[in-house]
């Protein structure tokens, strides 16, 4: 008679377990020891685990980006950096998209001679293996609005209302020996007011870095950022980035130079604040009201403080900063018009990327 109810259950997997148990004493007595195979190396990784963004990367170690990217100028396309005193920079993110960014930059009018600039700018990261793993190529379009404020009279500087900027970014990295790495990038971009058509508006920016390894916490930078503007066509870059300690970092480099110390930091984030200078400005081809076309050159001078959150987990990002700006002066390269020189003013930004 068959079993039934809970014992029928239970004895086919009381049975099962005895044979196991029995088919293993068998192996153990009979069978060599199993010799497990070697790993295969590399089975877990690939291009987006192994590659070492310029958008996220620290340049603490040489595979990374040789300079944070705050050192280009406007006019140069920018994107942002690793938090400062990361030792260990993180790895890419899965998949080709690698960062997305979005910046938003006030620049106040303020008094009769004033002129106010409200700056919004995007872009993304795409991460390819080219021509290797070690060597990536990373492709960055972006896009920019500038909306001008500026006084009526006499000392209306003339700008058109929007200046745009649109641009795609080749950068290429590779490490030369032990100590030794290099950084280039190329960005074609049209800069207008997308009334001027004409080829004043291409504009091709790019920079070529070398970074030499000095000690554990100092390297040393130098290398050129090709602006193709009328007022600084080739700007010298260079200097010193120091970590004494995780908490500090000191990027002692022209154009832009940035003192900073950590503040707090968790198991999600880590809080910064830092002092930075800036060489702030862009071109633009533009239509003035006559008719004519004309190139428009806008630079000034920035003193920076800032706060910056980044997540541990590479999350969502952001920044704040603000400062005083000096020395601004508009400058128009192809019609007879006067220099205009803005009052002083301040700076108000805010980054937010992944």
């Amino acid at each position: 008679m068959p079993p039934s109810g809970r014992h029928g259950v239970l004895l086919p997997l009381w049975l099962l377990l005895a044979a196991m148990l029995l088919g293993g004493g068998r192996s153990q007595a009979n069978d060599a020891p199993v010799v497990p195979l070697p790993p295969v190396d590399g089975v877990d990784e690939n291009f987006f685990t192994r590659i070492r963004l310029a958008a996220l990367g620290d340049p603490q170690d040489l595979t990374e980006p040789l300079l944070p990217d705050d050192v280009a100028p406007p006019g140069q396309p920018r994107q942002e950096n690793e938090p400062p005193g990361r030792k260990l920079p993180p790895g890419a993110k899965p998949g080709p998209l690698q960062q997305l960014i979005f910046t938003a930059t006030e620049l106040p009018r303020l008094g009769n001679n004033g002129l106010g600039l409200a700056t919004l700018e995007t872009s993304l990261t795409i991460g390819m293996p080219a021509p290797t793993i070690d060597s990536p190529l990373l492709i960055t379009p972006g896009f920019g609005w500038t909306f001008v404020d500026e006084t009526s009279g006499p000392m209306d500087p003339g700008l058109p209302a929007t200046l745009y900027e649109s641009w795609i970014q080749a950068r290429w990295m590779r490490k030369v020996g032990d100590r030794l790495g290099v950084d280039l990038a190329v960005a074609p971009g049209w800069y207008s007011d997308f009334v001027n058509d004409t080829a004043q508006a291409f504009r091709i920016t790019g920079h070529g870095f070398g970074a030499w390894e000095a000690t554990e916490d100092v390297r040393v930078v130098a290398g050129v950022i090709y602006l193709d503007r009328y007022d600084v066509n080739l700007l010298p870059a260079g200097g010193l980035l120091w970590t004494p300690s995780d908490d500090r970092r000191f990027e002692l480099l022209f154009p832009r130079p940035r003192l900073a110390w950590r503040v707090q930091e968790t198991d999600r984030a880590a809080q910064w604040v830092y002092l930075a200078g800036e060489f702030g400005g862009n071109q633009w081809a533009v239509r003035r009201d006559s008719g004519a076309d004309d190139i428009v050159v806008y630079h000034d001078y920035r003193l920076l403080a800032g706060w910056e959150r980044r997540p541990a987990d590479l999350g969502v990002s952001w920044r704040l900063e603000t400062g005083w700006i000096t020395g601004r002066l508009v400058e128009y390269y192809v019609t007879d018009t006067a220099d205009y020189r803005p009052s002083d003013t301040f700076l108000i930004r805010v980054g937010v990327w992944y």
